[in-house]
């Protein structure tokens, strides 16, 4: 394949987070306001076409003339899926914030994501889980865990994502009578307690932990 031109590489990869937000490919028009997000803000939806145009002419993408006619050749053939990730979160207090807004994307195998609408990512800080094990991996501070939103019913030992009064931490889970859950940290760090939460606090649970991403290990 050709090289891209910077203003080539925002609309390709605008493209590409536009179908891994949404399970279909942007309209020109939805082209236009996700490249504007990137940083590339053009008002003449013409230039969109000559942008595809050259996409195509260069290997990048097929094109028919059906109103989502736009193919990515790498997404048939590739056999990752991008994962946004959100923020960071603790594993010890609640005490950083996840934030609500994507900080890029990572490159997750199919056979661990299948469907990356309901997957993200957030990076964990802390060691209060550094004994916690899921797909055998542990929970080591710097890693990535991967959280699975469409979980609503936990079960005592699965680890979640939790935020608490707006700030996130990492736990094992424990239902105590079926209204109140305690939060349990699995460290080698001693210093780590429980957090109690009853029905009356301002918590929500994210999802359930499916895997751990070690980036760069």
């Amino acid at each position: 394949m050709e090289l891209l031109t910077p203003k080539q590489k925002i609309v390709l990869q605008a493209i590409k987070e536009f179908f891994s937000e949404n399970g279909e490919m942007p309209t020109v028009r939805e082209l236009q306001e996700k490249s504007g997000m990137l940083g590339l803000r053009l008002k003449s939806l013409r230039s969109f076409f000559l942008y595809l145009n050259e996409l195509e002419k260069k290997g990048y993408i097929e094109r028919s003339s059906e109103d989502r006619g736009i193919r990515l050749k790498e997404v048939n053939r590739d056999s990752f899926l991008d994962v946004p990730v959100f923020g960071m979160a603790n594993a010890g207090a609640a005490t950083m914030f996840a934030d609500q807004f994507v900080e890029g994307y990572i490159k997750v195998s199919r056979k661990i994501v299948r469907d990356a609408r309901t997957v993200f990512a957030i990076q964990v800080s802390g060691t209060s889980m550094n004994k916690a094990r899921v797909n055998g991996k542990t929970i080591k501070d710097g890693d990535f865990i991967l959280v699975d939103s469409s979980w609503k019913h936990y079960d005592n030992g699965d680890k979640v994502l939790v935020v608490i009064d707006g700030l996130a931490t990492v736990k094992t889970y424990r239902s105590v009578d079926g209204r109140n859950i305690v939060l349990l940290p699995e460290s080698t760090d001693k210093k780590h307690r429980p957090i109690f939460l009853t029905d009356e606090d301002d918590f929500v649970i994210n999802g359930k932990v499916i895997d751990v991403l070690k980036l760069g290990k």
